[in-house]
């Protein structure tokens, strides 16, 4: 039989309409730019719909962009096979699942006895799209032009479903690394309904205060249909912090340690609140992984914004020429505590102030708190205990575990006693983070490969150990062990006694002083022991003095280099390269801010009421130099905090503990008494049983914070076997 020729004229015409209808698949991609996945496919059935004059036009777009999966479904109004959306779609849902195992034939014989037809059209693999299904009429769909049409349009959906991941995937990032949003973050409903479990609903009116500045226990309130202004209340009025709506929650660092409350809450709008208490906020951070991570990651970083906008319920009037002024500042700043310093010497209001209240020079500096507590040059547990920093602190229980000191040794033993349901407690004399605690950087710590400060390595550890319910007292230093009997007793300075079944000694070690003349003079006057933000700011644009060898020398020389306007490091030693790490040798060697002298020794210190003038001396020349300072970092070797130990635990020579194999059999009585226990002592167990030592005051340590930190994770399953024998 002869083949019938197409017309020319209407394969012309149909050709023609076929590359408008390519141009315009071609501009879709422009059209699509910044929509989402459902619209892109929405937008291609209906433009598919209308080329191909089709019945209806079926899309299913699966789980691809972390949502479920999303079926969109088109219809032509002048369709003509009558029926509902709804059947259609009841009609095509085996279909699908069947075209998806590959059986095409048996789906195309089954939807022609409904007068559809069916053709493929993948969507790509970026969004793990299926098929799209096409209905019509008309015999023989699609014919080439269609399933060119088809084949395009697939393709540039296919390319705009990639982008729109990409862009999808950016978003979520971007809004992990939103710091307002991981502040303020608003939970889902049900993130909502999995807190309920933890608390109780009740309502709120307008002017209600939840809680005021200064008070102790309050719990988290998750807030369902009422809104809430956080203020912070000041002498001359209030400063709005921030506006809390439906879906967010209250709460900052201080409230996960059942530390009093520094900021302000009062209903603006009423309606029902979720509310947590402390003891059951603790049970849900330790239960819940997802929440846990939304809600401490939040608390620290209000922390954060109070202490970087000076929004604590504590004012701090001092100079910066007091050494007290300073001691109480580096105590607020080490333990994390907002505050807002005011300096006499630029404040002349503030100067007056004082001088019509007749408060002496003397009586500086003066600590007011929640606007009606005020504290005349305070020491540091004074300030500590009116802060309410030790509140939760029971010293009637016998602890399963004492730590003593809170550098990283202690709070990684913090840490892991506590996650494993020991019933931890932390003394710490000063502030958490320990020597480690001022080094303004540290940059070999495993894991943090931009580096790290102590006081952001110490912070986070602390917040860790107090999620797992680990206690803390601070400003707490231990000054006596008795140990005739167990439990232990350890007394503070204040006389207080704790108890506990066993010790993990993690006091650490202090930079050991020159013995130039006159140096305690000038200490808290121009003599630092620790380089930090604090102390970079009292000295930017002078020159500076670091004395030390070892990293956290050079670590401090570093980054005072970036604020100062010249550093001399001076060392005991003829090099740096037996005891500094090579990265912050190189570092300090191409510093032109820093001027390195080697086998240079402190001669002198000069000055009135402060540090003004330094001399050294070059110990293979003889050669002596005088500079005008104000500021000397001491970072020179160290001392092990045992002097309290002397006589109750083995120290070798130079004070350190000796643990483990490192214990004689019998040893000297002025060091210790004999090992009386039938088994050996173990790896980090000191001379008496159930007492250990890690970190640096250990004998034998090796000075690093990743070995600290490994120690003291250690000394907790030691800990488990001793608490099993007694």
């Amino acid at each position: 039989m002869e083949a019938r020729l197409e017309d020319p004229t209407q394969e012309i015409k149909r050709l023609q309409r076929c590359i408008n209808d390519l141009v315009s698949l071609v501009a879709l991609p422009a059209i699509w730019r910044g929509t989402d996945p459902s619209q892109i496919v929405e937008m291609l059935l209906d433009v598919l719909r209308r080329m191909l004059s089709l019945d209806f036009a079926y899309a299913r777009l699966s789980d691809a962009f972390g949502a479920t999966p999303v079926e969109v479904l088109r219809v032509s109004e002048d369709s003509t096979i009558k029926m509902s959306a709804e059947k259609v779609r009841s009609m095509l849902g085996d279909p699908l699942a069947a075209y998806a195992q590959g059986s095409v034939p048996q789906i195309r014989n089954q939807l022609a006895g409904e007068g559809i037809a069916i053709a493929p059209a993948q969507l790509g693999v970026h969004g793990e799209i299926g098929v799209i299904v096409l209905g019509s009429g008309r015999a023989g769909f699609p014919e080439k032009t269609e399933s060119l049409l088809l084949n395009v349009a697939a393709n540039e959906a296919s390319i705009a479903l990639q982008e729109a991941r990409l862009v999808s995937e950016q978003k979520r990032v971007s809004a992990e690394l939103n710091a307002d949003n991981q502040m303020w973050p608003v939970l889902t409903e049900s993130e909502i309904e999995r807190a309920r479990l933890y608390g109780r609903v009740r309502r709120v009116e307008i002017g209600e205060v939840l809680y005021r500045p200064g008070e102790v226990g309050r719990p988290c309130f998750i807030l369902l249909s009422v809104s809430l202004e956080i203020v912070q209340p000041t002498i001359d009025g209030e400063r709005l912090v921030t506006i809390l709506r439906p879906g967010m929650f209250t709460g900052e660092a201080g409230t996960i340690a059942g530390q009093r409350t520094v900021v302000q809450a009062r209903a603006i709008q009423a309606g029902e609140i979720l509310e947590v208490r402390p003891e059951s906020l603790r049970t849900l951070v330790a239960n819940d992984a997802a929440l846990s991570e939304i809600l401490l990651r939040a608390f620290m970083l209000r922390r954060l914004m109070l202490i970087d906008r000076q929004l604590g319920n504590v004012v701090v009037i001092g100079s910066r020429h007091s050494a007290d002024t300073l001691r109480l500042r580096e105590f607020l700043s080490r333990n994390g505590h907002p505050f807002t310093y005011i300096d006499l010497d630029k404040d002349e209001a503030y100067r007056n102030f004082l001088d019509r209240f007749g408060i002496a020079v003397s009586e500086i500096p003066i600590v007011i708190g929640n606007g009606t507590m005020i504290l005349r040059n305070p020491s540091t547990s004074q300030l500590a205990d009116s802060l309410g920093l030790n509140d939760n602190i029971d010293s009637s229980s016998i602890h399963d575990l004492i730590i003593v000191g809170a550098g990283p040794a202690g709070l990684a033993a913090a840490v892991y006693a506590a996650s494993e349901g020991i019933d931890a407690l932390v003394i710490e004399s000063r502030a958490p983070g320990g020597q480690a605690g001022s080094s303004s950087k540290i940059e070999n710590y495993l894991g943090f490969p931009t580096g790290v400060s102590g006081q952001e390595l110490a912070t986070s550890a602390t917040k860790q150990a107090q999620k797992f319910g680990a206690k803390m007292a601070l400003a707490r230093p231990i000054v006596q062990l008795r140990c005739q009997h167990r439990p232990y007793e350890l007394v503070t300075d204040d006389g207080t006694v704790f108890s506990a079944r066993t010790i993990v000694i993690a006091t650490g070690a202090d930079y050991n002083k020159p013995t130039t003349a006159n140096l305690d003079r000038f200490v808290g006057h121009g003599i630092h022991f620790g380089a930090t933000f604090l102390e970079a700011q009292l000295c930017e644009g002078e020159d500076v003095i670091v004395v030390g060898g070892g990293n956290s020398a050079g670590q401090a020389a570093v980054f005072l280099s970036q604020s100062a306007r010249k550093v001399y490091l001076l060392v005991r030693a003829g090099t740096l390269s037996d005891s500094m790490s090579h990265y912050l040798i190189a570092r300090i060697s191409g510093n032109p801010a820093i001027e390195l002298l080697c086998s240079t020794e402190l001669a002198s210190l000069k000055g009135e009421s402060a540090l003004e003038k330094v001399s050294w001396v070059n110990k293979l020349s003889g050669e002596s130099r005088s500079v005008d300072v104000h500021h000397l970092f001491i970072m020179a070797g160290a001392s092990p905090n045992t002097s309290w130990l002397r006589g109750r635990v083995a120290l070798d020579e130079k004070g350190f503990i000796l643990t483990g194999r490192d214990l004689p059999p019998t040893v000297n009585h002025d060091r210790s008494s004999s090992w009386p226990l039938s088994r050996p002592p173990l790896m980090l167990e000191s001379s008496l049983p159930g007492i250990f030592a890690v970190g640096d005051v250990r004998a034998g340590s090796v000075k690093r914070v990743a070995s600290a930190v490994g120690e003291g994770a250690i000394s907790v399953s030691m800990i488990h076997r001793v608490l099993a024998e007694v």
